[in-house]
């Protein structure tokens, strides 16, 4: 069945079955790839606790963003949910420990440490690396650590505005100032490895 936005919203707050199903096929892939950015582990079972919760709250969903981003918004926020059930003694508070990524990038002046590598795509030779720089890209969000996973992909990645991110991940904006900047430090340094060595 074909349907636009608005009557698959209004067939949706009716609580219609083939509604969700429609919704669950048109939106489900990307609710899943929203949840594994932050959380691989943890992705299926937010999509499913995002639906419930979408269930309980469409009544409330105003047209402000489109359905998408709306639903996708919930799936980020169930997929933090359970990353504090499972850890609720860490603090989304960077350590002082994570910031060597920026005391190896500049020196006590602020000035940088080694010349900034050019980057460029627009070889035949970039462009065939260009999986190898996704899988690279892939390999360091694995390793952050899930506030900053989230900060940099809800900003970079999925473009939202900073107060959503804030509100969905539950920080302050000095927070997410901050974790934006400790992951966006890393994926400097990982980019500006590989455009000089070719490795990770």
């Amino acid at each position: 069945m074909i349907m636009d936005e608005q009557a698959l919203v209004l067939a949706l707050k009716a609580k219609k079955n083939s509604a969700f199903q429609i919704a669950m096929q048109r939106y489900g892939g990307a609710m899943l790839a929203a949840a594994k950015q932050i959380s691989p582990r943890h992705a299926e079972d937010a999509v499913q606790e995002a639906w419930l919760a979408i269930c309980d709250a469409i009544h409330r969903f105003e047209g402000r963003s489109s359905l998408k981003t709306w639903l996708i918004r919930i799936t980020m926020h169930s997929t933090y949910n359970l990353l504090r059930k499972e850890k609720p003694t860490v603090s989304i508070e960077p350590s002082l420990a994570d910031s060597g990524a920026t005391r190896q990038m500049f020196d006590k002046h602020g000035h940088w440490k080694a010349p900034v590598a050019m980057w460029g795509d627009d070889s035949p030779d970039k462009l065939l690396e260009a999986h190898a720089m996704k899988s690279c890209m892939d390999k360091l969000l694995a390793t952050l650590p899930a506030p900053q996973r989230a900060a940099l992909v809800m900003t970079d990645f999925q473009p939202h505005t900073p107060a959503t991110i804030c509100e969905t991940l539950e920080i302050s904006i000095n927070h997410y100032r901050v974790l934006l900047h400790r992951a966006r430090s890393q994926l400097y340094l990982m980019l500006s490895h590989y455009e000089l060595t070719g490795d990770c």
